[in-house]
């Protein structure tokens, strides 16, 4: 806020001022560039946490006086958009988005079944033989086991 006083005299030296106020306002939002896609690896819970996003570019033509993001403190399996805002000093603000990526790179773990003794048939081949299950697990998802064993084993 600016207050310009205005004096008008006249030819025979008498004076008279006027006050006018000039209030400049900022209406001009503050710029921002999100930083780049982040992927990571999940954690042994299928999550991740203390991801580094980086920092956002931000300009005003003013100030620049808060940079904010709605991140979670962990990220699940997946994408998930994170909102960066910059506020400059006259309660302006922008926008702009990030992703992050959370994969899955944990092979699944496994441990066959038992090993199997049994005898032939006539025919000198083994069938119906029960495998049994092996024992599985993953750190994000159920897993699909399947075998190439044939439905009659040789000698």
């Amino acid at each position: 806020l600016t207050i310009v006083t205005w004096t008008v005299t006249d030819n025979s030296g008498n004076t008279a001022t006027a006050a006018q106020t000039v209030n400049v306002t900022d209406n001009i939002n503050p710029t921002i560039t999100a930083p780049a896609v982040v992927t990571v690896n999940a954690n042994s819970t299928c999550s991740a946490f203390n991801v580094n996003l980086g920092l956002p570019v931000t300009a005003d033509n003013c100030s620049v006086v808060s940079v904010t993001n709605n991140a979670p403190a962990v990220f699940g399996l997946g994408s998930t958009t994170v909102t960066w805002t910059v506020t400059d000093a006259s309660g302006n603000t922008a926008t702009a988005i990030q992703v992050v990526n959370v994969i899955d790179n944990t092979a699944p773990a496994i441990t066959a079944p038992i090993a199997i003794n049994t005898v032939t048939n006539a025919g000198c081949f083994a069938t119906g033989v029960v495998l049994g299950s092996p024992i599985t697990s993953d750190n994000c998802s159920a897993v699909t086991v399947t075998n190439d064993a044939p439905s009659s084993f040789p000698l």
